[in-house]
């Protein structure tokens, strides 16, 4: 499982203002937040709440402008917080930033390539200025736009679409691992934010870049996140994929949030009589207890005497912090990474007052030996006597000693066995009934269909290898057919037995991810709409891995005796390893059954007399024919014996007819056993 990118752990972050001498005030803007973010494969995760709840300060914490008050932000296995300045060049590099203001980022002065010589210049991305240019020309091509359209303009010359573009281009040049965009398109006239999306998607699915994407924008939210994180006065209200939270909100909060976005509809009125505390009000009214108390109608007694854990809904990894839902399962705590962290809002504030008084002690102590000073110079008879404290230190048992001692004791516990590893089922399965036949998927090549009705599903072949491993990409769009650029269709592959090894059951724009096959055979790839419709949309398939060589065939000898195909009777799918019985009962019975081979597999083909319940003759099994999925013939089993073996390499993927019947003469009147098993492992 590939390492978290970040981590967040028991994140706190508190303002401070007024005087020295004076009353010192306190604003907590983040409380003990918690969050990861995959290492892969690349995410959108949204942090969205009102104003005031904590959201760039957040961004701030990350992108390593302030300091936490306590906590830890740790960035591909490093604690940011302890990085000297060459580490920080280089996690900057990685943590890239696009503000929300287009227009305060640029210097007025200079020309758009400023902005790109300046980074060049600072992370020494090139000496070459002919391959400098073309990583500025790739950067601009990834996001729409065109260096000779751009680069000679003054910043006043460009759109704000334009500019935040730009900036994505800038952050894209330096191949971060992380965006940090702090509400990119709330600046940005509303025609176009779709074009600001399309680029944040773009480098997401094409270039493997995950963005932390800070808004108040539940819209833009829902179309292009992962995850969603729903901040109140800096903690965390609601979490899980953005669909589930915002298609279906638990937390009190977040309900009222998302039934606050204005609809269409000139008879829909808003509910104009609500009475709020003040801000200053909210935010000491429930300091130690649920920070949502003094608005929540369905407030409590509890509520008040502490905040209340992440609760687990019914999606995974759903959850929201409310004590409507206590008869719930509480959330897993993410392993804490903080030792000796204050356990509490009020422990950090009595920190703070030890430090200020500490600090008052030290003046005074500064102030006393001023003036011995002084009156050493006045009067150098006087004898002064230096005192010393002795400060009794306590031993402090570290976690190595602690556990060297544990594991000194003798113990006759056993040692606890691992957890099976959890497989999860997918949330939505495109089932196979009903479904087109489009035929077969090759590797390394483009697959391009589209979804035209809810309603409508695709089948296709997949030809799969034993151990094999492909990549899979699915995103909107493809040959002459344009997507609508978020949700592609959905995605599931049977195995040859019928189950279900891999699904893409998520409404993205591109979706990617890795199969290994667990055996060879035709894998079945279903597409379509998931049950709310999204997925009505062109497509383009790639499997990407090197494509199968198939063994050469031998020359074949045409056979003497044939099993034509016309007037068989139809008897299904030979299952790969499984015995298949029935019976010819007359000279001009023939039986059909269809065989899904795969290009490069070979089988071993048995063919004996008798069968579970049925009594051979002992001489005369029946003949059989394979033809291929062109209708010529492969294979023949064309001499009347009581026992035929013999092995098949399949030249191509699809669906191969196996003829069985009896011969000129009647030999084969018989029951029958016939077993296809793999001779390839």
């Amino acid at each position: 499982m590939p390492s978290p990118l970040l981590q967040i752990r028991d994140a706190t972050k508190i303002y401070y203002s007024g005087g020295f001498l004076g009353q010192k005030k306190s604003v907590v803007a983040l409380d003990n937040f918690n969050m990861t973010i995959g290492g892969s494969p690349a995410t959108i995760t949204t942090i969205a709440g009102e104003s005031g709840s904590g959201k760039t300060t957040l961004a701030n914490l990350v992108l390593g402008f302030i300091k936490l008050t306590s906590g830890r932000i740790i960035f591909d296995g490093e604690d940011i917080t302890d990085m000297d300045s060459d580490q920080l060049k280089a996690y900057r590099r990685n943590v890239q930033a696009v503000f929300q203001d287009p227009f305060g980022v640029y210097n007025p002065f200079y020309r758009i390539d400023h902005v790109f010589d300046l980074v060049n210049r600072h992370f020494s991305l090139s000496d070459n200025q002919s391959e400098y240019r073309d990583m500025v020309e790739a950067g601009l091509n990834v996001v729409g736009l065109y260096g000779e359209d751009v680069l000679r303009k003054y910043p006043h010359q460009l759109s704000g679409g334009q500019r935040q573009r730009i900036m994505m281009a800038r952050a894209y040049m330096i191949k971060p691992k992380l965006i940090v965009a702090d509400e990119p398109v709330s600046m940005v006239d509303a025609s176009l934010r779709a074009s600001i999306l399309d680029a944040m998607l773009r480098l997401r699915d094409e270039h493997g870049i995950s963005f932390l994407y800070i808004t108040h924008d539940l819209s833009t939210a829902y179309q292009i996140g992962d995850e969603i994180y729903m901040l109140y006065q800096g903690t965390t209200a609601e979490r899980g994929t953005a669909v589930d939270v915002i298609d279906s909100p638990q937390h009190p909060y977040v309900q009222l949030l998302i039934d606050s976005v204005p609809v269409p509809d000139p008879t829909d009125k808003w509910d104009v009589n609500i009475s709020l505390p003040s801000e200053e009000e909210m935010r000491t009214a429930a300091a130690q207890g649920c920070r949502y108390y003094p608005r929540c109608p369905h407030r409590m007694d509890k509520c008040l005497e502490e905040q209340p854990p992440l609760f687990m809904m019914e999606k995974p990894k759903h959850e929201a912090a409310c004590y409507l839902y206590e008869e719930r399962e509480v959330a897993p705590q993410e392993l804490s990474l903080v030792e000796n962290r204050p356990k509490s809002i009020a422990a950090i504030s009595s920190r703070s007052r030890n430090r200020e008084r500490i600090a008052a002690a030290v003046l005074i102590i500064l102030g006393f030996a001023l003036g011995v000073i002084i009156a050493l110079n006045r009067e150098p008879e006087i004898e002064v006597r230096t005192v010393v404290e002795t400060v009794i230190v306590t031993a402090v048992v570290t976690p190595q000693e602690a556990v060297a001692t544990a594991t000194a004791m003798p113990t006759d516990v056993p040692e606890p066995e691992p957890a099976a590893e959890e497989v999860i089922a997918p949330k939505f399965v495109i089932e196979r009934d009903g479904a087109a036949d489009k035929g077969s998927i090759t590797w390394g090549e483009d697959t391009v269909g589209e979804i035209e009705s809810a309603d409508d599903r695709h089948r296709y072949r997949l030809a799969g290898i034993a151990g094999e491993t492909v990549g899979i990409k699915l995103i909107t769009g493809g040959r002459g057919l344009s997507g609508t650029g978020f949700f592609s269709p959905l995605m599931t592959i049977y195995a040859p037995d019928g189950s279900i090894v891999f699904a893409f059951d998520s409404a993205r724009r591109s979706n990617s991810g890795e199969l290994t096959f667990g055996a060879t055979g035709a894998y079945e790839v279903l597409l379509g709409a998931d049950d709310r419709g999204r997925g009505v949309d062109a497509y383009t398939i790639t499997i990407e891995g090197e494509k199968p060589e198939p063994t050469p065939l031998p020359t074949l000898v045409p056979p003497d005796f044939v099993i034509e195909r016309e007037g068989a009777v139809d008897k299904g799918a030979i299952v790969l390893g499984e015995d298949m019985v029935d019976e010819i009962q007359s000279a001009d019975d023939r039986h059909s059954y269809s065989f899904e081979g795969v290009a490069g597999s070979t089988v071993e083909i048995k063919l004996i007399t008798g069968g579970r319940g049925l009594s051979g003759t002992g001489f005369f099994a029946p003949l059989a024919t394979i033809y291929a999925p062109d209708g010529s013939i492969v294979f023949a089993f064309d001499s009347a014996r009581r026992s035929n073996r013999g092995t098949f390499t399949f030249a191509e993927t699809g669906s191969y007819a196996v003829l069985l019947g009896a011969d000129e003469r009647g030999r084969g009147v018989d029951a029958y056993t016939i077993t296809f098993t793999a001779a390839d492992g």
